[in-house]
């Protein structure tokens, strides 16, 4: 594999490896592509290196409650995801911080945390996902799926629907205007983003060649003035010409549960009732023992919810893909690697915790297919974020549409970025730490030398230094892309639990802790959670 410009990134990853001196590493103390502003340095850095550091942190979200309160779709706050990706990185943060410390102060947190989450899934709120089903789950919406608006002719009767797979959809405004002959205008605009598509001279009448849906799918490739992904759906049992009723149409975005969304909730809930079942001492307790097989039987219920999506390969790998009709941009086809790993995280857990034979030949498929996937860089690894066997990988052109909301995307074979990639480095630590030994004669997929493998892709590829020193990771695991971004420097500490197979893994993050990567944000108490983790167990692989 090239690496522009390799030469001069890697004499910069060693000149940050000299001055921490990588022997003694370990001792040394939203746009996302913004950069980040030059900070001054701690005084103390093994201070935030600590517990009260934590605390600190935890107790400026709001209170120490985080976002207990919150629900994962739009309801509570005008955006979904706030559990994904906000109290379910609290909880993980106090189930690593349990794990550092053995104070059961972090444990009951996590019950009243937990006891709150439970009671927002969609089952007993009552509401349902774009099907009208109620699942023990926790749906998302706005700004995460597909955005809908219907255009009625003028007697009120539904003619077109109108999708947008830009994200934050439901900031978007359709406006349709009268035109000559009986044709009409049409023009969305999404106040997020600032972006605005217009298609002019549209007919209802599928046999006129200027037909609205066939003008805007030819137009797909080349939306002006910036591209909306508009496309249309007739909604006529039998088209006709018919005279369209101009206005105003607001978009909305139906909720859908996202196999990631469901991974990163319940993963903590299997993990305290691992901590509990695998200590006498937490199992004597009553109220840790009844909230550890409660919480058990949660998971299993929301992670069975995405049963439908699970698909195998003859080769022995697995992974998950969007239900066909779902509101989502990639609706039928597999998922990013990091969303169906997510969710292979829980399941790791799961099949450790259980013994259970499902959850451990699902998470053996899901361990394949990310193993499948990684390509050696020297002596480390890059690999891609959508899986290479994948439609999305591979593209569509606009002749062979493989999504209805999306009828023409050119091969995506990006690379997974620093940020989404420590999930994926998760995924593999929690099937080290449980599953590798439960095929004895066959060979896991991930042992000692991929662990080394992925500790390298750290040290070599994503960890570096700014001009003025400063410590700082690239945006991709080959070490391109940006440097300076907060939430992939934050993001990155994610990864100090790969320490026992590098200490230079402890020392860049430790460094990126000194220069004052954290803010007060929940992935915040996950990420120095690692490091606290780490920093108490440099070579201990569990």
């Amino acid at each position: 594999m090239t690496h522009p410009h390799r030469d001069d990134r890697l004499v910069r990853r060693r000149g940050f490896l000299r001055g921490v001196g990588i022997v003694g590493a370990a001792t040394v103390g939203m746009t996302l592509l913004d950069r980040r502003p030059p900070l001054a340095r701690a005084t103390a850095p093994d201070d935030l290196i600590s517990r009260a550091h934590f605390d600190r942190l935890d107790t400026a979200l709001n209170g120490g409650d985080g976002y207990k309160h919150e629900t994962n779709d739009k309801d509570s706050s005008g955006l979904s995801g706030k559990l994904a990706w906000g109290e379910a990185y609290v909880l993980q943060g106090y189930a690593l911080m349990y794990q550092s410390t053995h104070d059961t102060h972090y444990l009951d947190k996590m019950i009243d945390h937990i006891d709150h989450v439970l009671a927002s899934r969609d089952s007993e709120r009552g509401v349902t996902d774009f099907a009208g089903v109620s699942h023990p789950a926790w749906r998302a919406d706005h700004h995460q799926t597909v955005g809908y608006a219907t255009i009625p002719d003028r007697t009120g009767q539904p003619v077109f629907e109108v999708r947008s797979a830009l994200a934050y959809a439901d900031w978007t405004t359709v406006t349709v205007t009268s035109g000559a002959a009986g044709e009409f205008g049409l023009s969305a605009h999404n106040t997020h983003y600032d972006r605005t598509t217009t298609h002019e001279g549209l007919s209802a009448d599928p046999a006129d060649p200027h037909y609205a849906v066939q003008r805007v799918l030819e137009g797909f490739k080349t939306e002006a003035p910036q591209r909306m992904l508009i496309t249309l759906r007739d909604l006529r049992a039998d088209p006709a010409a018919t005279d369209i009723a101009p206005g105003e149409y607001q978009m909305h975005s139906p909720p859908y549960i996202f196999e990631a969304h469901t991974g990163q909730i319940v993963q903590p809930m299997v993990l305290f009732a691992q901590l509990v079942r695998g200590d006498s001492g937490l199992r004597s307790n009553p109220t840790y023992a009844q909230r550890a097989e409660t919480y058990l039987a949660a998971a299993a219920d929301a992670i069975a919810v995405h049963d439908p999506e699970w698909r195998e390969t003859t080769e022995g790998s697995g992974y998950y893909v969007t239900l066909p009709d779902a509101p989502v941009w990639h609706a039928g086809m597999d998922n990013p690697l990091n969303h169906f790993l997510a969710l292979g995280r829980a399941i790791a857990a799961m099949a450790t915790v259980t013994g259970d034979r499902q959850y451990i030949d699902r998470a053996t498929a899901l361990g394949w297919t990310l193993r499948d996937s990684m390509v050696p860089d020297g002596s480390a690894y890059v690999w891609p974020y959508w899986r290479p066997q994948g439609d999305a990988y591979n593209g569509w052109d606009i002749d062979s549409p493989r999504s209805q909301y999306r009828p023409w995307y050119p091969p995506n074979q990006v690379l997974e970025d620093t940020s989404h990639a420590q999930i994926d480095v998760n995924f593999a630590l929690e099937y080290y730490r449980g599953l590798r030994s439960f095929r004895p004669g066959r060979r896991p997929p991930f042992g000692t030398a991929e662990l080394r493998g992925l500790a390298a892709t750290y040290t070599e590829n994503v960890a570096t230094t700014e001009d003025d020193g400063s410590p700082s990771v690239f945006r991709f695991v080959d070490g391109d892309g940006a440097t300076g971004m907060p939430a992939y420097e934050r993001q990155s500490l994610a990864w100090a639990s790969l320490t026992p197979w590098n200490q230079g893994v402890l020392g860049h993050t430790r460094a990126l802790l000194d220069s004052g990567v954290l803010d007060e944000l929940p992935s915040s108490l996950y990420c120095l959670a690692h490091v606290v983790y780490a920093s108490a167990n440099p070579r201990n692989p569990r």
